[in-house]
Formats: structure tokens, C-alpha cells, sequence
């Protein structure tokens, strides 16, 4: 056994029966699929690398955003790869944007619970100095949270007794364990300003989660509470703001559905006239072949026009939607997974972009404007002017 004085966060070994064990598997499964949505980066589709967080609630790989910006200076503005949304180049460049903790958690999470599922783990330690052929590799039994290696029994003891930085947070290794469980072990999270303090307090004023440090520095004069006391409040608002917006999600998908009606009817009536215009110009192809070109160059045209426009539309409403439903993905695994510290750390942010998208209106706020365009085609009957005998097309263009 490991001396008591080492912080440790031991993991339970119950034996399971075969269809509790068929159970969790699936749980972990479920949960490795959503981890999977939260912590692949949106631009290079990899594991986030180095995650920052943008005003908009976006987390991207430093360097992806870095390629996203180009030169772009301090102060200059640039636009969310997802929502499109313009935030400003912080002092420092966009390295000084914010890591998103939250993020990094659950890829060390999903790494070490990736590694314990493919059964006896190697110790870190032993695999370095084997290399050089100094020591023989044994099974790690434990994980250093700090340090990010797993070390069997002997290296564990060197490096408990030789650490300089303080006391390490260890996690027992166990293949049982699931993601859930290495979730709720993994420590508190630590202040941004004060790498060596946890954030235990919640300013209301600043709307964010702070140290003790900070408190007396800088929030000692606003209105704040213990972090556990406002933690459920915060998510219990941050399940109604993603509740509200899920309606959004509802009305997208009504007007894509009505859109695609329009489009399905427009067609129809494209096709149908398209055929009318062709039977009339059979009759009277000599004298009124310019007529009929000029009749189904307008009709192309206004059919180009209406499926680009359409198109367009499509991509905006499209685009909202996803915006949306990963705001509210999002805000579940900040609910379900996160301690909290992430909550009260993140629910400032999120309430604030919540209210932002459920103001977003589909009648105004859209960058392309939809017009439902008719088509009808008139046959008129005349001896005076043979265009009109071939006929008019009346193109009729009306909005949402």
C-alpha cells in the first residue's frame, strides 16, 4: 500500500455480474461517443490541441484558430469559424486567448480511460529508462494527475518522495474504471490567475469563478458564495436557457421544411412550363424561335436565381441550427460532466450566449433573404403580333 500522506483518489474494483458488466459497457460507450462530439476540434476534426475558447462559447485548437486569423493583430477583428460571430484579437494575440479547462479535462480523461481499456498499462516512467536499458517495464498502478504519467509501485515512491512542486493528485489505475468515474476523481480546477489555488468562489458581479487569492485582490467588495452553493442554480438556469433554445432548433426545421415545399412546387411548375413553352414553339418554330429562346432564357434564369437563392438560405438556416444544437450539446456535458468549478466557471458565458441566440430571429436576422418565386405561363391566341400568340411568362416573385 501507498503511504497515507499522498493525495490519492482510490477507484472501487466490484465484481460485476455479466449483464451489469454488459451494461456499463454500454454506458461507457455512450459516454466515450459523447466526449468524442465535445472534444474534436471543429476545424481539423483532431482532439483539441491546446483548447481556447472564444467570446462566443467556440473552442478551437490554439493553432487552428491561430490559421483561422492569419496575420491578424491586436484589436483587429475576426470571425467565428461556426457562427460567424466577430470577437476581437485579445492583447498578447490569439495565444492569450482563454484555455477552455473544461475541454482539457475530458481529453485526459478520455486518453487515460483509452488506455485502460486496452488492458495492462505500461509504467511511463519504467518505459524511459528502458529505452536506455537501465530498468526492466512494469504495470503502472497509478496515474499523476500533474505530471500526466502512469508509474508503478517502485517509480511512484521516487517520485512522492522527490517531487519540489508540492503534493500530486494520483488516481489508482483500474480497468474497470469507467469515464464517468475518472471524471468525478479528477481534482477541482485551478485558478487561471494562480496556477497553485482551486477556484472555490463565484462572483455574481463578474460573473465568474475565482480563488480565495482573487477574492481578496480583486472581488472582496462584490456579491459572492461558495462555488457548491450556486453551482446547481447556475446549471439549473444554463438546462432552462438550452431548453428555450431547442425551440430555435424547432422553428429551423419548420422553415427548411416549408422551404423545401416551395422549392418542390416551384420545380414542378418550372418543369410544367418548361414543357408548354417547348409545345408552342414546335408550332411556330420559323418566325418565333428568337421569341421562344428569350422566353426560356428568363425562365433559366429566374430558376438559377431561386435555387441559389435557396440554397443560400438552406446553408444560413443550416448553419444556425448546428450553432444551436451544439450550444445546447454543449451545455449538457457542461451540466452532466463538469464538477463545480466548470460549471460556475463556464455558466456566466453560456447564459450570456444563450440569450444572444434565442434573440436571433428568423425573419430578420438571416443574411439572405428568401423570396418564394411563382411561375405561370399564358398561351394567348392572336393573328396581330405572333409573339403573342407564342405566349408571356409571368415570373412572380414574393417573400417569407
Amino acid at each position: 500500500m501507498y503511504q497515507q500522506s499522498r493525495p490519492i483518489y482510490a477507484l472501487t474494483n466490484n465484481k460485476e455480474t455479466e449483464q451489469c458488466a454488459h451494461l456499463d459497457f454500454m454506458a461507457a460507450s455512450h459516454t466515450r461517443n459523447l466526449l468524442e462530439n465535445v472534444t474534436e476540434c471543429p476545424l481539423c476534426a483532431d482532439d483539441f490541441d491546446d483548447a481556447r475558447v472564444l467570446p462566443c462559447v467556440h473552442t478551437f485548437c490554439l493553432k487552428c484558430i491561430q490559421n483561422w486569423s492569419q496575420n491578424k493583430q491586436t484589436g483587429e477583428k475576426v470571425s467565428c469559424p461556426e457562427c460567424r460571430e466577430e470577437f476581437e484579437i485579445p492583447e498578447g494575440g490569439t495565444a492569450a486567448l482563454p484555455k477552455n479547462s473544461f475541454v482539457e479535462k475530458l481529453l485526459d480523461v478520455k486518453k487515460l480511460s483509452t488506455t485502460l481499456s486496452q488492458g495492462d498499462v505500461l509504467c511511463g516512467v519504467c518505459c524511459d529508462d528502458e529505452k536506455s536499458g537501465e530498468k526492466v517495464m512494469s504495470n503502472a498502478t497509478v496515474y499523476c494527475i500533474d505530471c500526466g504519467r502512469n508509474m508503478c509501485d517502485q517509480c511512484c515512491g521516487y517520485h512522492q518522495k522527490f517531487r519540489l512542486s508540492g503534493p500530486h493528485k494520483l488516481i489508482e489505475l483500474n480497468s474497470e474504471t469507467n469515464m464517468d468515474e475518472l471524471l468525478r476523481k479528477f481534482p477541482r480546477n485551478t485558478c487561471d490567475k494562480h496556477a497553485d489555488k482551486c477556484t472555490e468562489i463565484y462572483c455574481f458581479d463578474c460573473k465568474e469563478a475565482v480563488c480565495m487569492m482573487c477574492y481578496i485582490k480583486s472581488h472582496n467588495s462584490h456579491r459572492c458564495s461558495d462555488i457548491k452553493e450556486v453551482a446547481e442554480d447556475l446549471a439549473e438556469q444554463m438546462m432552462r436557457n438550452a431548453q428555450s433554445l431547442a425551440a430555435k432548433v424547432t422553428e429551423c426545421e419548420k422553415v427548411l421544411e416549408n422551404i423545401n415545399e416551395d422549392e418542390k412546387k416551384f420545380l414542378e411548375k418550372v418543369a410544367e412550363t418548361e414543357k408548354l413553352i417547348c409545345e408552342r414553339a414546335e408550332k411556330l418554330k420559323q418566325m418565333i424561335d428568337v421569341h421562344k429562346q428569350s422566353l426560356l432564357e428568363q425562365l433559366s434564369d429566374s430558376k438559377e436565381k431561386q435555387l441559389k437563392q435557396t440554397i443560400s438560405v438552406h446553408e444560413d438556416i443550416e448553419r444556425h441550427q448546428i450553432v444551436l444544437e451544439n450550444f445546447i450539446r454543449y451545455c449538457n456535458e457542461v451540466k452532466g460532466k463538469g464538477n463545480a468549478c466548470d460549471i460556475a466557471k463556464l455558466a456566466g458565458k453560456l447564459n450570456a450566449r444563450a440569450e444572444e441566440l434565442m434573440k436571433f430571429s428568423m425573419d430578420t436576422d438571416l443574411t439572405t433573404d428568401y423570396n418564394a418565386t411563382k411561375v405561370n405561363f399564358t398561351a394567348v391566341h392572336t393573328d396581330d403580333d405572333l409573339k403573342q400568340m407564342f405566349g408571356n411568362l409571368a415570373i412572380d416573385v414574393h417573400g417569407m
